[in-house]
């Protein structure tokens, strides 16, 4: 797995083992083997967002890089929310 990670981050660095126009899931399924050929149950889909997030392979659930990635999106939208909510309570307070 840190093959993986350290090939996605160092693209440039001239290893020519992982194509550019390869997807993050193919580099995955090609070192997984056939645990990724298995496909997401509803839960596992509704947990990683439709695959958004990574999974372990082996215990289907989400590594600690998923878990990070799946707050870090959940955080996004709340404070986007409570933004756009601060700014409607302000045009209806102030306006009206």
């Amino acid at each position: 797995m840190k093959k993986i990670w350290k090939n996605i981050f160092n693209r440039n660095s001239g290893n020519d083992e992982l194509e550019d126009s390869e997807s993050v899931f193919e580099q995955l399924k090609r070192y997984s083997g056939d645990d990724l050929k298995k496909p997401l149950t509803r839960a596992e889909n509704r947990l990683t967002h439709k695959g958004k997030f990574e999974i372990n392979p082996q215990t289907r659930k989400l590594t600690p890089a998923g878990k990070t990635d799946r707050l870090k999106y959940r955080l996004n939208w709340t404070i986007f929310w409570l933004i756009l909510g601060s700014i409607v309570t302000w045009l209806i307070l102030f306006l009206l």
